[in-house]
């Protein structure tokens, strides 16, 4: 039905829509909008297959602008895009509705992403991958325990923090910036990551062999408040 109704908004796109103008809405959801649309479309293409399973050529964002598939791909791209900007404006009257009533609303912002996801394939160099294979050299866990000997070994690629300093923590604040438009509170899970984080080798069975290294700590917080002055 959401494929139907960018289907029939395409035949007439000069028809009024619910909630505001869509153009304006990929404008303002540029820094992730576009790399998620064309994911998804990727994906929708390959059958569900992860990114790294692609052609060499599609395997980040960077090399797949380059791809005939981009242009062959744009209509159904922007049917991924155009199903967000209904979510958004569906959720910003849920969230106008609760505000009304008195209700605010507590979102979850998981600290890790995904290897198989648009983050990790749109920003690569911002994660600890090899640079020729795109493979994790180290993935995210918690060391051994009461509870379990080994640890738990959860394989998420980690964050290359210097990467993302140099950028200003730029990638993480358009992260944050997306929670507040749906929430008015944000809980960071696993918060202790920014102080230090378990490492595991990318290729080790268990979380035994990780070892704890430090991240980002107040300089983070610092540049995401002077960002974010709401947070």
């Amino acid at each position: 039905l959401l494929f139907s109704a960018h289907a029939a908004w395409r035949r007439d796109p000069k028809r009024a829509l619910p909630y505001g103008d869509f153009a304006a809405f990929r404008q303002k959801n540029a820094a992730w909008l576009p790399g998620y649309a064309y994911f998804s479309a990727l994906k929708e293409h390959f059958s569900g297959r992860p990114w790294w399973e692609w052609p060499e050529d599609l395997r980040s964002l960077a090399s797949a602008e380059k791809s005939p598939l981009r242009a062959e791909l744009a209509p159904r791209a922007e049917a991924y895009e155009f199903i967000q900007y209904l979510f958004f404006g569906q959720w910003a009257r849920l969230r106008q509705r609760a505000a009304e009533l008195k209700i605010e609303i507590i979102g979850d912002t998981p600290i890790f992403t995904a290897y198989d996801s648009a983050d990790v394939w749109a920003s690569p160099q911002l994660f600890q991958l090899d640079r020729r294979t795109l493979k994790p050299t180290a993935v995210a866990g918690v060391p051994p325990d009461y509870f379990s000997a080994d640890g738990q070994l959860w394989g998420n690629p980690l964050y290359d923090w210097s990467a993302h300093a140099a950028e200003g923590y730029a990638w993480w604040i358009e992260r944050l910036r997306a929670n507040f438009e749906l929430c008015d509170i944000v809980r960071i899970d696993h918060f202790r990551g920014f102080e230090a984080y378990w490492s595991v080798p990318a290729d080790a069975p268990t979380a035994r062999t990780g070892r704890w290294v430090l991240g980002p700590g107040l300089d983070f917080f610092r540049k995401v408040q002077a960002a974010l002055p709401q947070a």
